[in-house]
């Protein structure tokens, strides 16, 4: 086990870290998605019961569904050597760790925000719909990643990208950013 391995476990933040990767998934909004699909599925299943050939389309369009969304749509924050990815379809922010001067959990409007403050000079990164909010609600940070949409506790998730932001070591052992 890696130092950046052993930091990860015992924070307790639910990641991936295949290929040397450390990614903090979305959660799925579970208690939405499974009502509708099942209300789906047994529309389908009338259809089909009716002879309907449609009945064939309307059971496969939930799982269509949670295979796009989970697979394509789903937002992830990504640690690398260079710095933080956050991937959204269909745009990547990268904020590189050298311009990262503190990190921390903030709450803005009714999320939780895991905030950044850049070194002075340094212009924040476009389209950070959490900057926005940060701004409105008047917090010190210049940018940030929805912490309360991640699986996991936002305080594990912060400590884990705290651990990797002071430490080169860590870092270094991480691949690089791929956009």
């Amino acid at each position: 086990m890696t130092d950046g391995e052993s930091a990860t476990a015992t924070t307790g933040a639910p990641i991936s870290a295949r290929g040397g990767r450390v990614v903090f998934r979305a959660r799925r909004p579970a208690a939405l998605v499974i009502p509708l699909a099942v209300v789906t599925e047994v529309g389908g299943v009338l259809c089909l019961l009716n002879g309907a050939t449609i009945g064939w389309f309307i059971c496969a369009s939930p799982l269509v569904a949670l295979v796009t969304t989970g697979l394509i749509l789903r937002p992830t924050l990504e640690l690398t050597r260079d710095g933080l990815v956050q991937r959204q379809y269909p745009f990547s922010t990268l904020t590189r760790w050298e311009v990262i001067e503190a990190v921390g959990l903030t709450r803005a409007g009714n999320r939780h925000v895991l905030g950044y403050r850049l070194i002075a000079g340094v212009p924040a990164p476009r389209r950070q719909p959490a900057a926005a909010l940060l701004r409105a609600a008047q917090r010190p940070f210049d940018g940030g990643y929805f912490v309360d949409s991640l699986a996991g506790d936002p305080e594990a998730i912060l400590a884990t990208v705290e651990a990797y932001r002071v430490s080169a070591e860590m870092r270094s052992a991480l691949p690089p950013a791929r956009r």
